[in-house]
């Protein structure tokens, strides 16, 4: 793996989704684990109990925040974000790199022997449509949020002053996002 990525310092908490959750927190309160920087497309492995499949895909607005220790930071440099990400959440790839953890209580793999698990690369056209499936995916997440939150607000609303402007409000909301909603009889 070594020949496709370029060595970084290891983040903090991943999602189990392949998204990394983050939050601004002062320095002081800042876990003393929090010790590397990451930035845009970096992809974080978990090195401790490799088989729980927590990698992530560092978000643009995650760029140069900290990460906790317990994470290799890998940087793409032959290989799509993307598909790296895949790869590192396949359950296969998860058993082999837990065959090369040390100890019992707390079971880690080396960010060198991170490095040295061996990855085949994909030819262009099948790594061109993963990663396509895995943005279009972390699209349709993020319009996923944002529906949660009109929904929300619109309940809020609809109790707050009338059902009416509530549906008016969503409606307005729906189409800054280039949705329409078609009813079914």
């Amino acid at each position: 793996m070594s020949d496709v990525l370029e060595r970084s310092p290891p983040w903090y908490e991943e999602s189990g989704e392949g998204f990394a959750n983050s939050e601004v927190v002062a320095i002081e309160e800042a876990l003393s684990r929090a010790q590397w920087i990451v930035k845009t497309n970096d992809v974080i492995t978990s090195t401790v109990r490799p088989i729980r499949r927590l990698s992530a895909l560092i978000e643009p607005e995650q760029n140069n925040y900290i990460c906790s220790s317990g994470f290799a930071v890998l940087k793409p440099t032959k290989i799509e974000p993307e598909v790296l990400l895949v790869y590192l959440r396949s359950p296969i790839v998860c058993e082999i790199l837990d065959l090369h953890t040390t100890a019992s209580m707390y079971p880690a793999i080396s960010t060198e022997d991170l490095l040295n698990i061996p990855i085949t690369l994909p030819k262009e056209s099948t790594r061109q449509k993963i990663t396509e499936k895995v943005r279009a995916s972390r699209k349709a997440r993020e319009q996923s949020k944002q529906l949660l939150e009109i929904a929300k607000t619109g309940v809020e609303r609809a109790i707050e002053t009338d059902e009416a402007a509530a549906t008016t409000w969503m409606n307005q909301q729906l189409e800054a996002l280039g949705i329409t909603l078609t009813t079914t009889t």
